[in-house]
């Protein structure tokens, strides 16, 4: 499939670019940046054929099969509507676009032409969700009836550099990095949530941009899910952290570096004794809770956002890994990218958002 990458930032470098040189179903012909020196150092890097400066000159030129995009934003409708119109497939990074109007109107050209179409929201394909998710629906520890998930660490926009997109947002938090906890959670429970409330207090008076959210998301059958996100926190780095509360035992899954060393108190056949926890990994972690002790599900011993990519890659290539589910289709996203702006919505309105 020929595959041309619109982008060639450092999420490109991190993860586009060695996603595809790992799915033996890509030839990745070219790519794009405005920039000459990313163009120049990415051809090198990754062997690329042909670089350009135009992104609808490439399109063009190479006639590509898939085209994947990596830009800011405010430029994905654009990209995603001429690389349909072109008869290319597309992936295109997260955040999707900047309405749901906008959504609609790239949803719609996808179907006009008969192309596929998905937003990059890659979490679930790790093996530590992909593996608690597989357990949870087995019914393996229960019935599923809450998620908190929460983000802490000090990074507000300003920190991405004066020449970031991401240090201009004003919708920044929940908007950039939203998507991909929303997404998890809602794979979880296996369907979108019936309303939200959201807080999104001015912490921080120095800066203009949503730095902490909190957010609860009500379900069907009495089911509650708590997200929040603060990027303005003193406290130990935790890029993602959920806990999965079922009938019969918890999960819990750390992404990012995991090094974590203690002694708990196990609770076995009514006796209390201690039992020592390690754990070490650069990628992420998956563990089962039970009766004050926990032991592994599933790791990643190293970073798995590029794996995780390709794993997307190759269902997106081919729909019958995926099983038919309507969580892998781009109406999901565009779900997702509801909750976001309902966030946004109930954060300045004060009141719970039905959906």
């Amino acid at each position: 499939m020929r595959t041309v990458v619109i982008g060639l930032g450092k999420v490109a470098e991190r993860i586009h670019l060695p996603a595809c040189k790992s799915v033996p179903e890509i030839d990745l012909v070219a790519a794009s940046d405005t920039n000459a020196e990313r163009r120049q150092a990415m051809k090198e890097q990754f062997s690329i054929p042909t670089v350009y400066a135009d992104s609808l000159e490439m399109i063009e030129k190479e006639k590509p099969d898939l085209v994947i995009i990596g830009t800011p934003p405010e430029s994905h409708k654009e990209l995603c509507l001429a690389a349909l119109r072109s008869g290319a497939h597309v992936l295109c990074e997260k955040p999707f676009v900047l309405s749901l109007d906008d959504a609609d109107e790239v949803i719609n050209e996808a179907k006009k032409q008969g192309k596929k179409l998905a937003v990059n929201t890659q979490y679930r394909y790790m093996s530590t969700y992909k593996t608690a998710q597989e357990r949870i629906a087995a019914g393996d520890f229960g019935r599923l009836y809450f998620i908190h998930c929460w983000q802490q660490m000090y990074h507000p926009p300003v920190f991405e550099g004066a020449d970031s997109w991401r240090a201009s947002l004003k919708q920044s938090t929940l908007f950039e990095f939203g998507s991909h906890p929303l997404d998890l959670i809602c794979t979880f429970f296996g369907e979108m949530p019936i309303d939200v409330y959201a807080n999104i207090p001015k912490v921080a008076a120095e800066y203009d941009s949503d730095v902490f959210v909190q957010m609860t998301l009500r379900f069907s059958n009495d089911r509650l899910a708590t997200l929040v996100l603060n990027r303005v926190s003193h406290a130990p780095e935790k890029y993602l952290e959920m806990r999965l509360d079922c009938e019969k035992a918890s999960v819990r899954i750390s992404l990012g570096g995991v090094a974590r060393a203690g002694i708990e108190l196990s609770r076995h056949k009514g006796t209390n004794r201690p039992a020592l926890r390690m754990s070490f990994v650069k990628g992420g972690e998956a563990r089962i809770e039970s009766g004050g002790s926990s032991r592994v599900l599933a790791v990643e011993r190293s970073p798995a956002f590029a794996s995780a990519t390709a794993s997307h890659l190759r269902t997106f290539l081919n729909p019958a890994l995926s099983g038919g589910s309507e969580f892998d289709t781009v109406e999901h996203a565009r779900n997702i990218l509801r909750i976001i702006f309902a966030g946004y919505e109930s954060a300045k309105t004060g009141q719970i958002v039905k959906l």
